[in-house]
């Protein structure tokens, strides 16, 4: 089968979530089908110019030009409100050519459009996959059909429908039946909002979570850890450095906590500079490290346990799939698709972070369990952890997938 991978950035650009998952899938899908991935380029631009290049293992690559002011990234745009304000502006009246799109589509002759992450090439996309007859297959891993600051999360609360600005410049979407359409979504949350927002409602539905790592992807050395690394309880963060993250509430949860406990807090991640500064300034606390942005892998070394304090309506982080695999139990929040890995795999606590001091007493609760207990306890306190089936072997992802896929195609 000849399959276009769709995804607006993509290697050797900076990766976030969604990135890695599309090179992910390009690479696994590459051994037994045709791709070939449509990402967007700009001329000038160092690692992603338009046209077309091989990466590491063959993977093809063609790059459309992309007509705005800078290319989409995985993390927050540094730039002004006006820039960012124009730059959305100018991305919803369409910045990708759907003329130029339809022609490399109708010339290449794709079986199957498997759209990983496009929202910023939309509505062209959904044209031009119609206009050259090719079944589309869309993975939603995020609201950017809906709220092109993909959260749907503003002034420190979550939107149930799409605010004002947000439907202006999402106009052309809201009349997306999804029609003859195949959708993934990587939570029954995510799955749920666009069906109660009326998008893609007709579409036929799929929810698959994300354990499309394969095992090589992993530090085996650390897969399945079942003592601690260091003397010192230690709880991590692994993310943006964002309001909707959530951890201005962990920390400020954290350094509730009594002093004298024997417990750090680490943070990884990428933020703007302005809101690393001011949680900098909140957590004036020698316990407390920012480490910037490091290999996750730097992270699971040495965390006891997982935070995802997210208070927006995550549709499914990361963070729940590895840490289990490297044998790490996960504290997050009951917002989008967490419970549904934490409750149904039994791999962590969940709490809701509109009730203070809720984060508070379950970091007290593991202190007073006791490292050594936490580790010892761990299969009887969180029995999903142990033999968590988080990867593409264990789960059987790729073979999902690809049934899903082909039975797209035939639509």
């Amino acid at each position: 089968m000849k399959i276009c991978i769709v995804s607006q950035t993509f290697a050797p650009q900076e990766e976030g979530g969604a990135e890695i998952s599309a090179r992910l899938g390009a690479i696994e899908l590459g051994q037994r089908h045709d791709v070939t991935v449509l990402a967007l380029g700009k001329e000038g631009d160092a690692l992603a110019p338009p046209g077309e290049t091989r990466l590491q293992g063959g993977i093809r690559v063609v790059r459309l030009p992309w007509n705005n002011s800078y290319l989409p990234l995985p993390r927050k745009s540094s730039a002004g409100f006006l820039r960012r304000a124009s730059w959305h502006l100018r991305t919803a009246m369409g910045a990708i050519c759907p003329e130029r799109l339809t022609r490399f589509l109708v010339t290449e002759k794709f079986d199957l459009i498997y759209a990983q992450n496009s929202a910023y090439m939309q509505p062209a996309l959904f044209i031009a996959a119609r206009k050259a007859n090719i079944p589309l297959c869309l993975h939603l891993r995020d609201y950017g059909l809906l709220c092109p600051k993909t959260s749907m999360f503003r002034n420190g609360d979550n939107c149930e429908r799409p605010c004002l600005d947000c439907s202006m410049l999402n106009r052309r979407m809201r009349d997306m039946t999804g029609s003859g359409m195949t959708v993934i979504a990587v939570s029954d949350a995510l799955r749920h909002r666009f069906i109660s927002n009326g998008v893609l409602s007709d579409a036929v539905w799929h929810v698959m979570h994300n354990t499309n790592a394969t095992e090589n992807t992993f530090d085996t050395g650390m897969i399945g850890r079942d003592r601690p690394a260091t003397s010192t309880f230690t709880f991590g963060y692994l993310g943006a450095i964002a309001d909707e993250k959530g951890v201005k509430d962990m920390v400020r949860a954290f350094l509730d906590l009594p002093q004298g406990q024997n417990a750090r807090l680490i943070i990884a991640g990428r933020g703007r500079d302005g809101d690393i500064a001011r949680l900098k300034q909140l957590s004036a606390d020698a316990r407390i490290e920012f480490k910037g942005f490091v290999r996750p892998e730097e992270i699971y070394r040495v965390a006891d346990a997982m935070i995802v304090p997210s208070r927006w309506h995550e549709p499914q982080s990361r963070i729940l799939v590895e840490a289990p695999i490297y044998g790490i139990p996960v504290i997050g929040t009951m917002r989008g698709g967490t419970t549904e890995i934490l409750r149904e795999h039994q791999t962590g606590w969940y709490y809701d972070p509109d009730k203070p001091d809720v984060l508070t007493q379950l970091m007290a609760k593991a202190l007073t369990i006791g490292q050594k207990q936490w580790w010892e306890k761990r299969d009887e306190n969180f029995p999903g952890v142990s033999g968590f089936k988080g990867t593409a072997e264990s789960s059987g992802y790729y073979g999902r997938l690809e049934s899903i896929l082909l039975a797209a195609a035939v639509r």
